[in-house]
């Protein structure tokens, strides 16, 4: 078996077999972490940890009958408040792995996805952002996370993995 370096003591396998058991199982455990405006509503599903990695399951719902072009997401580690004339801090995350690729949400429709990303902490100051962009288009969901929703992670080896 093959180990990545970015991927520790888990073998590829095992984080992909996991993704796809976190997509399967399409449970929302995290319910109060959500952004909609403009009919798009985007929400985190779950957050679950393995090894020291956290996977975070998200839906993006598309209510109106506009496709949504998603352009990039982005993981990112900001201040929560700056005062002015103060250089903001903005440290980027980027996903170790992705369960699938997703490109555009039809109208009327909804998907999910699940992100791999590396162990980090936030202090009590910072907030990790989660963000999604329109294609030529301006209806961009944010979701903030604080470092109290990240230590609820849920154990992945409580889960019963699905081969």
């Amino acid at each position: 078996d093959v180990l990545f370096e970015e991927l520790g003591k888990t073998p590829p396998s095992l984080a992909g077999l996991i993704l796809k058991t976190i997509y399967k199982n399409n449970k929302r455990i995290v319910k109060h972490i959500a952004s909609e405006s403009f009919g798009v509503q985007f929400s985190l599903k779950g957050i679950y940890i393995h090894n020291g990695r956290y996977y975070f399951h998200t839906q993006l719902e598309n209510r109106t009958n506009v496709p949504f072009s998603i352009d990039f997401i982005s993981f990112k580690v900001v201040d929560k408040k700056t005062a002015r004339r103060t250089a903001a801090q903005q440290i980027p995350l980027v996903p170790l792995r992705i369960y699938k690729s997703l490109d555009e949400i039809p109208g009327k429709a909804a998907d999910q996805n699940v992100f791999l990303l590396d162990q980090f902490t936030i202090a009590g100051d910072k907030l990790l952002l989660l963000e999604i962009f329109e294609k030529n288009g301006g209806r961009h969901q944010t979701l903030e996370l604080e470092n109290s929703d990240l230590v609820k992670a849920r154990l992945i080896s409580d889960m019963h993995l699905k081969f």
